[in-house]
């Protein structure tokens, strides 16, 4: 059974424009309040910032700085990725360091944005992990691996990052895939600083909702007879009923996450609270997601509708995955950061 994730790596070598990284750190953006933390693994085009939770813990918050983007006054485009336990930043055997998706983002669009994300609590800079898993990871990354904690970091970083002069908090853009569109859309519910949303492949309803849909699809592919099918699916309706039996143990797994984390993501529906949030939406789907069914999203889209939402933009990307690659093709960054540029196409209209 396939959940909702989706990291891809891409490879930064240890100069930019000629300077060594531990120079490139030296040159600091000096318009800002607030102060870079050093870190000397961090590659040239990236920023760190890091927040106190109230427990006293911190959280790592990056930016980008391609060209010295940070040096001008800007509005904010804060990524938050999907599910697991892995970095944004990943030590290479080699010593050079990878980005994911977010250091694409941060290259490709901070000239009109600071492009920000937030490190996943429990998950040390350049850790691999398992992709898309919290199986493996560290205790602290499970015991906090929650819904509800995911949204107090994003609501952390905006604290952190809005009350700095150089952001212009007159547009605070949320862009959310697959867990992530669940994150921040808990997130716009709450804090009406956010002004918009994009919601990339991130289903409306429970995910508990969403392994009855994927279970029947499959055995329907597979030609099971009604008996068959109703006896996978009892199966599957007996995996939820232990995991909400135990939902604080985050030490009991299924499909690579702790009962914890299901009990609080599976549970919650997205499109009860993007209801609730006055931020203008961007919802995109792929047909072909075998993640998230796109009968979750086409039910997000009702409830929106049914609420009087008829301005979200909603975009059902055919023939396409849970990272909006056509099904059949090469891996590839590209098809997403062409999905990203319609976001900020979006996201720059007046009305």
């Amino acid at each position: 059974m396939k959940f909702r994730i989706a990291f891809l790596l891409f490879v930064t070598g240890t100069l930019v424009f000629g300077q060594p990284a531990s120079a490139f750190q030296k040159k600091q953006a000096t318009k800002w309040s607030i102060n870079f933390k050093k870190n000397e693994e961090l590659p040239p085009g990236f920023r760190q910032v890091n927040a106190v939770r109230k427990d006293k813990s911190e959280l790592p918050i990056f930016l980008g700085n391609f060209k010295d983007s940070l040096e001008a006054k800007k509005p904010l485009l804060v990524y938050v990725e999907g599910s697991g336990a892995q970095s944004h930043f990943v030590k290479l055997d080699d010593g050079r360091i990878a980005w994911s998706t977010f250091g694409l983002i941060a290259k490709n669009h901070s000239k009109a944005h600071h492009v920000a994300t937030l490190e996943k609590r429990g998950v040390p800079f350049g850790f691999s992990g398992i992709r898309g898993a919290g199986e493996g990871a560290s205790k602290e990354y499970n015991k906090h691996a929650t819904l509800a904690n995911r949204v107090k970091d994003v609501r952390l970083t905006l604290d952190a990052l809005l009350k700095d002069p150089m952001v212009d908090k007159s547009q605070v853009i949320l862009l959310g895939h697959s867990e992530g569109a669940d994150v921040v859309a808990a997130v716009s519910a709450e804090d009406k600083r956010v002004t918009h949303v994009a919601f990339l492949s991130g289903g409306g309803t429970a995910q508990f909702f969403d392994f009855f849909v994927t279970q029947r699809k499959k055995l329907a592919a597979q030609g099971a007879t009604p008996e068959e099918a109703e006896k996978k699916i009892a199966a599957v309706e007996a995996q939820i009923r232990e995991i909400l039996k135990d939902p604080d143990n985050d030490k009991k797994f299924f499909a690579g996450h702790s009962f914890k984390r299901w009990s609080t993501f599976a549970t919650v529906s997205a499109a009860d609270n993007l209801v609730k949030t006055k931020a203008k939406l961007f919802l995109g789907h792929g047909t072909e997601d075998q993640s998230v069914p796109i009968e979750s999203f086409d039910f997000l889209v009702v409830k929106l509708l049914c609420h009087g939402r008829h301005d979200a933009v909603v975009r059902r990307y055919v023939g396409v995955d849970h990272s909006f690659i056509k099904v059949g093709d090469k891996p590839s960054n590209e098809p997403f950061q062409k999905v990203i540029g319609e976001v900020i196409s979006w996201a720059a209209k007046k009305k």
